[in-house]
């Protein structure tokens, strides 16, 4: 939107007039409006940029994973357990950290 806007002010202020430009501000506008409306349509999800990146992302993430054969569940479960042995190996490595009482001598 802000490259958009960028365009469309340098258009109108530098090499041509309003005059020339509105008309093509317009349908580039309701042009914009429907292609996020159709997105909504098609996704059920709001058109907000991080979003639509992300979908993207892991679109094309599992079509190059399914063309080269990696099994991205397989994957996530593995770093799942990663993350949970890490934890529990920290949480092994200071006792302090479970506030465990003081042992006696």
């Amino acid at each position: 939107m802000c490259m958009q806007f960028g365009v469309l002010s340098r258009l109108t202020w530098c090499e041509y007039s309003w005059d020339i430009i509105e008309p093509v501000t317009y349908f580039i506008g309701y042009g914009t409006l429907i292609s996020m409306f159709a997105y909504y349509i098609i996704t059920r999800q709001e058109y907000v940029y991080p979003e639509a990146r992300d979908r993207q992302f892991l679109l094309s993430l599992y079509a190059q994973a399914r063309k080269m054969g990696v099994d991205l569940n397989r994957h996530n479960e593995l770093k799942d357990t990663i993350a949970r042995l890490h934890l529990q190996l920290t949480r092994l490595h200071d006792p302090l950290d479970l506030n465990l009482p003081k042992p006696q001598l």
